[in-house]
């Protein structure tokens, strides 16, 4: 729950989509049926637990705001004795603050667990979702979304998880996982981005090169297999996880260009049609130990081996039908020290690899090491530098949390973020010998994120808590061509090597008032301060607050709750540089409803 509030609900920034994905599904195939419901829905909801019991449940969740946006979630799920089962459904439809920037999302979900024997389980789940809309990236500007006003549909069927799970003896655990991962996403632009480059064709030198736009119509559709098995041995000072994960298939896709620059129609005097089916083959083998050194103290190791195969650009445009090869060995480190009764120190470093698409988020792998996350779909800004494949990532996380006798609770995070890509991109390419031909164009990502937190909540009495935190991040993303020289970009006025960053400071204040009788309220303020670094000196800084307040009501025993608001009270829009991670709030004054039951 803790990382589905972390997500970015439009899908773009997807840092926290694999623990999202990953700790739910490995928490339905450890825990016995009847300890929970299936359904991560109910999960999220404030009172479940209370209502549980064998037989059916129905849950259901309808948000509207005056913006025109809409989201209804509704879970029917029950326990009979050995069988468990959910059956989800969501929607979102979102109208967006900008031309084209529109959204609408549905979901069906079905999961099924059957105790087979009292250590004997397996898990079944099948996903089926659709989603389509226009530029749903990040800017400083929203006028610039203008210049990418592409339309997009995504849709997934199905997606298929098998799992079994068998208890030899208390501590003593094997989980196997299968899937099938299935994936079709089709893209139209009117200009979408590429390059044109003119090579020395002895050398290979650049000699000079043109960023254009060709009008492109992009599918892809991916299906990936996954086996995985894993083992668990949980001892009095020692725990061991060790296990094994295999994924493989290919991802089809098929690209047209057209050009539509009239200085270089008679270059590309046909279109451009390309179908490709390039292998996806990733290869992993895995071990952690948990050692309880002292009863206050823990200490963590780990290390993991990655052979990947990823195709070498089957996204930016024209694409390449070769494959690259890279192998990893991947170390993992974590301390848990409890010197005092209501005082946690934890700190943690992790190397990680991503994979191709969602492909990594349906893993046994441990996601965390000391709490601290490790596996990231992606870390670098999807807004500035698109979808990534096989990027690696470094964690180093440490926190101190304290809890004081006055029902006070205190704590401070530090981490730092780094990932790496090296990527080739699309390129049409003229030599003396003819052209264009297709070709790529090397490109190197470098990101790094230092970040601090600080947060106090307090407890007063029988029905208020007040909670601040506090959070500064500085981000920096260097983004390099390596062919490219400053005499062959100078015509074209590209920039061939350059770094945006910023610092982004946030700040969180809230007073919650709960009543035994049912009612609520919520006032919180969100100041927001960014400072872009020098290479984004043209954008000016900014600095607002916005003021939300949330009042409402439980009734019929806690079963419904009836909540509105008024977010975004002062009416405030707001320019934000996407090189900071940041969840986007109304850019103004809007009313908020929601009604939820259990029953």
């Amino acid at each position: 729950n803790s990382y589905n509030e972390l997500r970015d609900p439009q899908g773009v920034n997807l840092r926290y989509e694999t623990p999202y994905v990953s700790e739910f599904l490995v928490a339905n195939l450890l825990a016995p049926v009847g300890a929970g419901t299936l359904s991560q829905q109910v999960s999220q909801q404030e009172y479940s637990k209370l209502f549980e019991r064998d037989g059916f449940g129905l849950s259901s969740s309808t948000a509207y705001t005056s913006h025109g946006n809409w989201r209804q979630g509704a879970a029917q799920y029950g326990t009979f004795g050995n069988t468990s089962f959910a059956v989800e459904e969501f929607y979102d439809t979102q109208h967006g603050y900008r031309p084209n920037s529109d959204m609408e999302f549905t979901e069906y979900d079905v999961r099924l667990k059957q105790q087979l024997t009292p250590g004997d389980s397996v898990f079944i789940q099948a996903t089926i979702a659709n989603s389509s809309g226009g530029n749903l990236a990040q800017y400083y500007n929203q006028a610039d979304a203008a210049l990418s006003p592409f339309r997009f549909e995504d849709t997934q069927e199905p997606i298929i998880i098998a799992g079994y799970h068998h208890e030899w003896s208390p501590g003593n655990h094997t989980l196997l996982l299968a899937s099938r991962l299935s994936d079709d996403y089709s893209v139209a632009n009117p200009v979408a981005p590429t390059y044109l480059l003119a090579e020395d064709s002895v050398s290979g030198e650049v000699l000079d090169m043109l960023p254009i736009a060709m009008e492109q119509r992009y599918r892809s559709r991916l299906e990936i297999y996954t086996a995985e098995a894993q083992q668990i041995w949980q001892r009095t000072r020692f725990t061991t996880v060790v296990g094994a994960r295999y994924q493989g298939g290919e991802l089809r896709t098929h690209n047209s260009q057209i050009n539509i620059d009239p200085n270089l129609v008679d270059l590309f005097f046909a279109p451009v049609v390309q179908e490709l089916s390039p292998n996806f083959q990733r290869a992993s083998v895995y071990g952690y130990e948990h050692w309880q050194m002292l009863d206050s103290l823990r200490l963590i190791g780990g290390l993991s081996y990655e052979s990947l195969e990823l195709p070498d650009n089957f996204r930016f445009a024209p694409l390449s039908s070769r494959s690259d090869t890279s192998r990893h060995l991947l170390p993992k480190a974590g301390i848990l020290w409890t010197p005092f009764k209501d005082t946690t120190l934890r700190a943690a470093y992790a190397e990680s690899v991503g994979g191709a698409s969602f492909d990594q988020s349906f893993q046994l792998e441990p996601t965390q090491v000391a709490g601290f996350n490790q596996a990231f779909r992606s870390l670098i800004p999807e807004s500035l530098a698109g979808a990534n494949a096989g990027a690696k990532f470094t964690t180093y996380g440490v926190s101190l949390e304290q809890k004081l006798a006055t029902r006070t609770y205190l704590a401070v995070e530090g981490t730092l973020l780094e990932s790496k890509v090296a990527r080739d991109d699309g390129a049409f390419v003229l030599t003396d010998q003819g052209g264009p031909f297709i070709g790529t164009l090397g490109e190197r990502l470098k990101f790094r994120e230092k970040s601090l937190s600080l947060s106090a909540h307090q407890l007063l009495g029988r029905d208020w808590a007040l909670g601040c935190v506090y959070r500064v991040s500085q981000a920096e993303l260097e983004d390099t061509f390596p062919q490219i020289s400053d005499a062959a970009a100078a015509s074209s006025g590209f920039i061939p090597n350059k770094t945006l960053s910023g610092t982004l400071h946030t700040l969180d204040l809230h007073a919650i008032y709960q009543h035994p009788g049912g009612f609520f309220a919520q006032v919180n303020g969100d100041w927001t301060r960014q400072h872009n670094g020098e290479s984004l000196s043209a954008l000016a800084d900014e600095d607002f607050w916005q003021w939300n307040v949330l009042a409402g009501y439980r009734l019929f025993h806690r079963r419904a709750t009836i909540s509105v608001g008024v977010l975004n009270i002062t009416d405030r829009d707001y320019h934000l540089s996407p090189v900071n991670l940041y969840r986007e709030t109304p850019r103004d004054r809007t009313f908020y409803a929601r009604f939820t039951f259990n029953l």
